[in-house]
């Protein structure tokens, strides 16, 4: 009697592909007629299967835009393309030629038999900023682990020797976040979790990042302050998880992603696995305690609606031989 609900328990959204299978950046951000690139990660039992990248909010109706062919063989397609790492079990994402409407949720996604493991990426696209002729200049990227530290080296021409230098957060230049400032002099400055550090001598700054958090990811930009626009320079900071940490967003199959915005990619609302298994673990008791019963109850219905009819003190008369 068990075999039933059990079986409506394995049809529920997820169960057949377990958690943390497939996996990537909550975020990614990248310039208006530039280029990103996103990693997504799996596990070995998805080695051999094609791997894909697919765009829309809601999971069903997403638009496949590349697909691999099961090997590690690079394929592309318009300005998407994609390249499997079985060695690695990653496979990485890149789209070129950015463009404002290129802002949504995209998919990293396995192909399988069933539902695909997936996992939701919330892409920004901010607008081109012109660097006035590479007068502030930095990495592009930049990583560093989980309560860890990172440090970002900021260039910039003779002319800003004696400005004031700053480290400011946010996709979208206009509306970026000062975290730190230097005093126009050599001196660190340190402001909460983030330093920074003018060396006037070899025109650089220095700007670490310490105790770092999953949430630290996003675009940062090494500035100068100046009258009028202050040069800046766009660096696309991402913090990779630290060994045994569960990621926080769920890998399974997921309808629809609310709460998109284009200035803040970090505001995306994704439901943790603890939450989901809670979740699941509620469901399967309704299901247990409420459904089960009354499944009973219709056949127990039956059983006595069609059972033998028999009336006492009758017997019943032997078959006719004729």
């Amino acid at each position: 009697m068990w075999l039933f609900p059990a079986l409506l328990f394995l049809l529920l959204p997820g169960c057949l592909t377990g958690q943390n299978e497939v996996t990537g950046p909550k975020t990614k951000s990248g310039p208006e007629r530039g280029s990103l690139t996103v990693q997504c990660n799996y596990t070995s039992r998805w080695k051999t299967h094609r791997k894909y990248w697919c765009r829309g909010a809601v999971w069903r109706e997403c638009k496949t835009l590349v697909i691999t062919t099961g090997s590690e063989q690079e394929v592309k397609r318009d300005r998407v393309s994609i390249r499997d790492d079985q060695e690695n079990l990653t496979f990485m994402v890149t789209m070129e030629d950015l463009k404002r409407d290129d802002d949504d949720i995209y998919w990293c996604a396995v192909e399988r038999v069933g539902s695909d493991p997936v996992f939701p990426v919330n892409v920004t696209i901010y607008p081109g900023y012109s660097t006035a002729k590479n007068e502030v200049t930095g990495p592009k990227t930049k990583s560093g682990p989980e309560r860890g530290s990172l440090t970002v080296q900021c260039n910039y021409t003779s002319g800003w020797k004696t400005h004031r230098k700053y480290w400011c957060r946010g996709a979208v230049w206009k509306d970026c976040k000062i975290l730190v400032k230097t005093t126009a002099s050599e001196q660190e400055v340190k402001r909460d979790r983030v330093s920074i550090r003018d060396d006037e001598e070899n025109l650089t700054f220095m700007v670490t990042m310490e105790d770092l958090r999953r949430d630290d990811a996003d675009i940062y930009w090494c500035a100068i302050e100046r009258v009028l626009s202050d040069p800046g320079f766009p660096v696309d900071v991402t913090i990779d998880p630290a060994p045994g940490n569960p990621v926080t967003a769920r890998t399974t199959t997921v309808t629809s992603i609310t709460g998109k915005t284009a200035s803040n990619p970090s505001v995306t609302r994704t439901t943790s696995p603890l939450e989901w298994s809670l979740f699941s673990s509620t469901y399967f008791l309704i299901l247990v305690f409420l459904e089960v019963p009354l499944l009973l109850g219709m056949l127990s219905a039956v059983l006595w609606v069609n059972r033998p009819q028999r009336c006492p003190g009758r017997r019943r008369s032997p078959p006719d031989e004729n």
